[in-house]
């Protein structure tokens, strides 16, 4: 077989993609709440933040206290989102859970972050699911733009710069700018 017909041979096959929520009926039924609520409730800009952290408490999410979150905030499945207390969520923040995503206390995640802790295996021809949970840990900031990616834990008092996408976990008392990691001073 020469080198064209190798890559020939290596296509994608999602005709094979097994989804194992596809026949859990406490899936589906949560999923349907889920796009229902996001369709028009969550997502409607005309709803007041206090009502969307009480629709996400009633679906299953773990909130604390003293919670800033704007109106355009989008959660995937609420049941799988934890979030201590005094945190603030900006703008277009999307939180794409099929795992759990935690975030500690006096967090702040900046306007159309998108923390995702769902994907999948490229090696598999079907692309089944890859999901890994999420950790943000408390003192964290998430600046403006940035991408948090399956199984990444971000330490305690850690910078995600604007723009950066966290493909692996940042230490404590870490910051991430230009791709690079480097320790900072704790706040003062």
């Amino acid at each position: 077989m020469g080198f064209e017909g190798y890559y020939l041979s290596m296509q994608r096959n999602l005709l094979n993609f097994r989804n194992p929520f596809r026949s859990n009926c406490i899936w589906k039924f949560r999923a349907l709440i889920s796009l229902l609520n996001s369709i028009l409730i969550l997502q409607n800009p005309f709803i007041f933040a206090r009502t969307k952290l009480f629709l996400l408490r009633l679906q299953g999410a773990k909130i604390g206290t003293g919670i800033v979150l704007r109106k355009s905030v989008k959660v995937l499945y609420p049941w799988n989102l934890e979030i201590g207390d005094n945190c603030w969520i900006g703008e277009e923040v999307w939180f794409i859970n099929h795992e759990k995503i935690k975030i500690g206390s006096n967090v702040c995640i900046s306007q159309r972050s998108i923390i995702c802790s769902g994907g999948h295996d490229y090696r598999a021809a079907s692309l089944e699911y890859a999901h890994k949970p999420i950790e943000i840990k408390d003192g964290a900031w998430i600046c403006l733009d940035a991408k948090i990616l399956p199984g990444v834990t971000i330490g305690e008092c850690s910078v995600v710069s604007a723009g950066e996408i966290a493909r692996k976990s940042v230490p404590n008392y870490s910051m991430l700018i230009g791709g690079v990691i480097r320790p900072i001073n704790p706040p003062k």
